[in-house]
């Protein structure tokens, strides 16, 4: 069997639950989708590896954890668009500059709001729908600063570290001691990190202690080291205070 079949069977077989079948047997998925026991325990055995699947004390199965993380996920993403929407659009039309919000997914950031000024226009890696690294760029270092040296180790551990740009930082001390000046200074920022001629300043967003996403101002490098730093930070702590009050 291919690779394509495998997974559409795969699938199907998530397909076979609803609030009526909340639980399933080997058999019954066996008879329900008219394939082998043996194939039934192999697509199980991905699906369980995965959380997208988990076994009762039964010896049946129902849907993992995998869906509440995906739910709490999406449900993440619509409540932060709604609470920020305004309050960017806002940031946008005082700076003039492109307002990013980027939130944390796994050990990757994802994209969820990006309001390009009218005026100055840029093109940013941060687009809505597109996953960015958690280690290069401001918008994604404002939330790394926060997941503790586990989620940078990681990051090493598993070989996706790598360099985008001339001043992309690939080194782990490097990194670890950029991400502790970041907690100390409260944001992130970035010049040529991510995006050739970029350059990024990005604060934390948070739920209690817990780090949610970022918001950042980015625009071209000649163009925003020319503007007033500390007024553009102050800006940026204080939409990220009214989106967390807004949650």
């Amino acid at each position: 069997m291919n690779r394509k079949v495998s997974t559409r069977k795969t699938l199907e077989i998530l397909d076979l639950y609803s609030l009526d079948t909340r639980e399933l047997s080997v058999p019954q998925i066996s008879e329900m989708m008219d394939i082998p026991q043996s194939s039934v325990y192999r697509y199980i055995r991905i699906l369980k590896e995965k959380k997208y699947l988990a076994e009762t004390s039964r010896g049946t199965y129902q849907l993992g954890l995998r869906f509440l993380e995906m739910s709490n996920f999406i449900n993440l993403n619509n409540e932060l668009s709604l609470a920020a929407g305004p309050i960017m659009r806002q940031l946008t039309n005082e700076t003039q500059e492109t307002t990013v919000l980027v939130i944390l997914s796994g050990l990757q950031a994802i994209c969820i709001e990006n309001i390009s000024s009218s005026f100055h226009m840029v093109k940013v890696s941060s687009e809505p729908g597109k996953y960015i690294p958690l280690y290069a760029g401001a918008s994604s270092k404002a939330i790394l600063a926060y997941m503790g040296n586990e989620a940078v180790n990681k990051l090493f551990k598993y070989g996706v570290v790598r360099r985008h740009t001339a001043n992309t930082i690939t080194e782990k001390e490097a990194l670890l001691q950029n991400l502790k000046k970041i907690r100390e200074n409260g944001y992130a920022e970035s010049d040529n990190e991510l995006d050739e001629g970029v350059y990024t300043y990005a604060v934390p967003i948070f739920s209690g202690t817990t780090v949610l996403g970022s918001l950042s101002i980015a625009g071209p490098r000649e163009r925003m080291i020319a503007k007033d730093k500390e007024a553009l930070i102050a800006s940026l702590k204080e939409a990220a205070l009214q989106i967390q009050h807004n949650l």
